[in-house]
């Protein structure tokens, strides 16, 4: 599954047609997620079942960028209508104690993807 690198090129690429081809391959990667969440799962809360496991550590790190990106953006990635269990595991993960103590704020990673954006349109004029 790519849709991570994916999304690196829908972030930085100017071409339209470009990006809506890397957002499709996104969509795709987290379609098949949800479907490995579904199947791995089985019912339960978390990828690794009744408590966070490894590939809710995995994926969870990822997840916090997900979440600014929607925010910075306004752009739904984790969408309810074609990742409902996926959204709801996202809901579960960040507001669990532990995590909550970890992750950075989702504000604090949407100043920085900003940062990013006006650095990265600053090396493109450049060039």
């Amino acid at each position: 599954m790519q849709w991570f690198p994916a999304l690196r090129v829908a972030v930085i690429t100017k071409s339209e047609d470009t990006k809506a081809k890397a957002m499709e391959e996104v969509e795709e990667g987290l379609l098949q997620l949800e479907d490995a969440f579904v199947s791995i799962s089985k019912g339960k809360p978390f990828f690794g079942g009744e408590a966070i496991g490894y590939m809710d550590i995995c994926f969870g790190s990822l997840v916090v960028l997900l979440k600014a990106r929607e925010k910075f953006k306004a752009e739904k990635l984790l969408d309810e209508s074609k990742t409902p269990s996926l959204c709801k595991w996202a809901d579960r993960f960040l507001s669990d104690e532990t995590v909550k103590n970890v992750v950075p704020e989702i504000d604090k990673v949407v100043e920085f993807l900003q940062e990013l954006e006006v650095r990265a349109q600053s090396a493109a004029s450049r060039s």
